[in-house]
């Protein structure tokens, strides 16, 4: 997908971003400001129709909004905008907050190791998160960035299109596991957190 999809009037596309499976996301301009646009790839649109009875685009932007929803997650997550969908040929897209920082992984290499602050907050989020009944956050550290501001460096959250797995449990083991509460909601939530330690650690040389 290297050129920009058509768009609706009023929404100026500008460079890309970066890219994942599900999507591409591009700058763009939108009613004065500078936001994130993120065009998910037809193939994506068509799974979550099919298999999870979802909108993709809508699916996104409610589980943000319902993140940012919790006061003390707000801090560590773009804000959610709006949405597009595929009515009058325009391609199914999420529009949110611009985060200005840099990948959580860069910054790893860079400084030999996650700042402690930065594993912490992991932490905190996947606590508060699942407090708050929210769950499968892809917490993956290599889709997550970090900004800096006076109190150090804040992780923040902007992809946020995972299917809850306790939802649509792959198989009827996971299912009955889930049910019975032996694996938690959580669960892939706080491995990754996990990994941010293994991560910094590779960095620092103590892995």
């Amino acid at each position: 997908m290297n050129t920009v999809p058509k768009l609706p009037p009023g929404l100026e596309p500008g460079a890309r971003l970066g890219e994942g499976r599900r999507s591409v996301v591009y700058q763009a301009s939108w009613q004065g400001r500078t936001i994130a646009l993120k065009i998910y790839r037809p193939e994506f649109v068509t799974k979550y129709r099919r298999k999870f009875g979802l909108d993709i685009a809508r699916f996104e932007y409610d589980r943000n909004r319902a993140f940012i929803k919790v006061p003390e997650l707000a801090p560590y997550a773009a804000k959610p905008l709006g949405t597009l969908g595929q009515n009058d040929g325009f391609s199914a897209a999420f529009l949110q907050e611009r985060i200005e920082g840099m990948p959580l992984t860069e910054l790893g290499m860079r400084e030999r190791g996650l700042p402690e602050e930065v594993l912490e907050a992991g932490k905190r989020i996947v606590r508060l998160a699942e407090s708050a009944g929210l769950h499968d956050l892809d917490l993956f550290y290599r889709n997550i960035l970090v900004r800096k501001s006076r109190q150090g460096w804040t992780p923040m959250i902007h992809d946020f299109n995972l299917v809850p797995q306790h939802l649509f449990p792959p198989n009827p083991f996971l299912s009955l596991a889930y049910r019975l509460g032996i694996r938690k909601k959580s669960h892939r939530d706080y491995r990754c957190i996990r990994q941010w330690r293994e991560f910094s650690d590779s960095c620092s040389g103590a892995a």
